[in-house]
This record gives structure tokens, C-alpha cells and sequence, in this order.
């Protein structure tokens, strides 16, 4: 969720309260409150830290007492003994590990998966009733906020729809969901294609718009479909199709690089691509004098006899449709951002193990058996992360300070 959105939600939370410490601090102490967790973005440095880091160990609900602790000793203002009506230190304690658990409420009803349960599992939990940004629930909360002189209840009132309005959505995905099922179950019938998976996401906009993703199988492999659907859960537009990653391949990537392991997890349906030349190393576009590509030294097979012998590498780029719009002026809008690309791109750089089948693991989206992950990228576009290509990391156990931390 936006930081607008939480801090004003930690504002409307503390207008709302029987009583407040008299401090001018008392509602910027609050919003600040309910928008800390996000400073996890202050320590991601790279893109594997935005991963394991962003919407990790400050957002589980592990950390939120100790996060609350840290928050209470900070908003000093809310209960020194100078300060008029002032709260007691316990209170004060339980109001910011509220003002955490409010961020963790408004991050989980989002589409992008929020790791609550760490250090203990980095499962990303997502109830995808609201998009990234949702001005029904926004609004209400900076209408209040602007009335803060307003009586009480207009304040509670502001602060139930923070969790009436999710909730009513989250029915509305339910049942848009199951009419989804149905009807692409109906469209299967009599075809050669299987649905395996749909998942209903808000579109911008939302609850008027929705979006369908569904995975399919069939003659042509594992097709991760989306499409456009009105408030009434009936489609708007035709669906458009791309390449699912092979499970056995993600699987395969993930036992060799700490960055796939996390990235997959991250993923929700993801596809598979050829990779463009823009973002291939300069050295897999420039030709030998006898004309090949060159590729790294460190690429070359282990144990060859020929000093000149190698590899026939494969490119290939992972990433979801999450994070775009089915709606055509949205994604006009999005197109013109700073730096707009697919957000999160996971790029790979393969030596098949049998080198005729490299072709296939891009168009045919076939997993080749034994494939070694050579070099790999990860590039997130709106937070300007780049890793550049760089050897993968072996996933091993972590020091007990790094699983602590969510990080692995």
C-alpha cells in the first residue's frame, strides 16, 4: 500500500481514540507510527536485498511487539510525565504495535505478498482485494484526517472502512473467482486444454475492474493466460497469453542461486521469454573473429579437452503479469513513467545440458534436463535496482543473525 494511505490510516487511528495525550505530536507521532515498517527500504541495497528485506522482518507479526517497543521509545511525547492526559508507557506500547499491525493489514489486502510469518517461513500472504493504490480507500482516510476536528464517530467510521472496505472486496474476488472457474472450465469442454490454476487480482480502479490470471495446459504447453473483467466479473477484453516457466526449471534455478529461490517465491505465475539483447552481457553480442558468439571464460565446459570449446548458452527472462493493467489507459499511464519496464525481471544466462535443447527451454518453454545456471540478473525498473550479471550464490543454511533477519 501507499504511504499515504498508511499514514493517514495511523492519523485517523489515533483521532479516533477515547483520548489522547495533549501534544501536537500525538497525530504525526501516529501516522509516522503506522507508515515505519516500510523504512525496510532504507536497507535494500540490491535487489536480492529488496527481496528478502521489503515487506519482510518489519512487517511479520513476530517483530511487531519488538518494532512497537522501538516505536514507543521514540514517541517519548506520548507519555513523559509533562505531557497533559499523557498515556502510560504500556499504552503507548500497544497503540504503535497497533500502528504496525494497521501497515501489515493495509500490505496483505495488496497483490504483492507481504512475509508475515518470518523468521519462521518467508510464505508471502496476499488477499489481493485492492490494488497497489485505491482511492475508495484512501480518500476516506484524508477526507477524516482534513475533519480532524470533527466529532469521534465520523474518526471511527474512518477507521472501520480501512477493514469493511477490504473485506467487501475480498467477497467480491471470492465471487468473481468461482463465476471465472466456471466459465473457463465451460470454455475448455470439447478442447484439448486443462484450466489448472485462477487467481483474481483488482484491477486499478478496482472493485470495478478485476483482472483473471489462469494457467493452462494443454498441446502447447503450460500457457499463463490475462484478462479484463467489469464489476460484474464478465470479461472486457480478450485474453492475452505467455509462455508459464517450466515448475521443474524454476525448481532446478532455485536449488542453484539464493536469488531464483527468492525470486520465484516472490512470483506468482510466472512466465517465460526469450531475453532481449539490451539486457544480454555485452560479450554474448560481440562475435569472435570467426564469427561465434564469445562468451565468459568462467562458461567454459568443465573437463574439455579443446582450450577453445564452448558452451551454447541460452537467455531467458522471468518475470509475472502482477503488476501490469488490463485496462488500456491504465497501461498508457504506466508506459509513461520514469524508467517504466516489466518491475521485476529475473534474467538468466543457461548452459543446457544437452545443447540442442536450449531452443526449446525459450520458445517451447521444455525444462532440459541438467541445465546450469551460468551467470544471472535481477533488475527491478521503479526502485532503479540492478544487480548486473553476476555468478549465482548456492542457497545454504544462513547464520542464526541473517535467518533472524528473514535474509538468507
Amino acid at each position: 500500500m501507499d504511504p499515504i494511505t498508511h499514514a493517514a490510516s495511523g492519523a485517523v487511528a489515533m483521532l479516533s481514540m477515547p483520548s489522547r495525550p495533549a501534544t501536537r505530536w500525538a497525530v504525526p507521532l501516529a501516522a509516522i507510527a503506522a507508515a515505519a515498517p516500510d523504512i525496510d527500504v532504507a536497507f535494500c541495497h540490491t535487489p536480492l536485498d529488496f527481496l528478502l528485506l521489503h515487506r519482510g522482518i518489519t512487517h511479520s507479526l513476530a517483530a511487531a511487539p519488538l518494532l512497537g517497543l522501538l516505536l514507543t521509545l521514540l514517541a517519548r511525547a506520548l507519555w513523559k510525565s509533562a505531557t497533559p492526559g499523557r498515556w502510560s508507557f504500556p499504552k503507548v506500547w500497544l497503540f504503535m504495535t497497533g500502528m504496525v499491525l494497521l501497515h501489515i493489514w493495509l500490505d496483505i489486502i495488496t497483490t504483492y505478498g507481504t512475509m508475515i510469518y518470518l523468521p519462521f517461513s518467508h510464505e508471502r500472504v496476499r488477499l489481493n482485494a485492492v490494488y497497489i493504490i485505491d482511492l475508495l480507500l484512501t480518500l476516506p482516510l484524508l477526507w477524516a484526517v482534513l475533519r480532524w476536528r470533527a466529532k469521534r464517530g465520523l474518526m471511527r467510521l474512518a477507521l472501520a472502512w480501512v477493514f469493511v472496505y477490504p473485506a467487501l472486496c475480498i467477497g467480491l474476488n471470492a465471487w468473481h473467482t468461482a463465476q471465472t472457474q466456471s466459465r473457463l472450465a465451460a470454455e475448455a469442454q470439447g478442447t484439448q486444454q486443462t484450466v489448472r490454476r485462477v487467481v483474481l487480482l483488482p484491477d486499478a480502479f478496482g472493485p470495478l475492474f478485476w483482472r483473471a490470471l489462469y494457467e493452462t495446459d494443454g498441446p502447447d504447453g503450460k500457457v499463463v493466460h490475462s484478462q479484463g473483467l467489469n464489476a460484474l466479473g464478465q470479461p472486457h477484453t480478450a485474453p492475452s497469453s505467455h509462455r508459464a516457466a517450466p515448475p521443474e526449471l524454476l525448481a532446478e534455478l532455485a536449488r542453484q542461486s539464493v536469488a531464483a529461490d527468492a525470486f520465484f517465491d516472490f512470483t506468482l505465475l510466472p512466465v517465460i521469454s526469450p531475453l532481449a539483447d539490451e539486457f544480454k552481457p555485452a560479450e554474448a553480442l560481440a562475435p569472435t573473429d570467426g564469427g561465434a558468439l564469445s562468451v565468459p571464460a568462467a562458461a567454459n565446459v568443465a573437463g574439455s579437452d579443446s582450450p577453445t570449446a564452448r558452451p551454447r548458452l541460452t537467455y531467458a527472462l522471468f518475470n509475472d503479469l502482477r503488476f501490469g493493467s488490463d485496462l488500456a489507459f491504465v497501461r498508457a499511464i504506466i508506459a509513461h513513467r520514469p524508467h517504466a519496464d516489466v518491475p521485476f525481471k529475473y534474467m538468466v544466462e543457461l548452459e543446457p545440458g544437452d545443447p540442442g535443447q536450449s531452443a526449446a527451454l525459450v520458445s517451447d518453454g521444455q525444462n532440459p534436463g541438467g541445465v546450469r545456471l551460468v551467470r544471472e540478473r535481477l533488475r527491478f525498473s521503479d526502485s532503479g535496482k540492478d544487480s548486473h550479471w553476476q555468478a549465482p550464490r548456492l542457497p545454504s543454511p544462513p547464520p542464526f543473525r541473517d535467518w533472524l533477519m528473514g535474509l538468507r
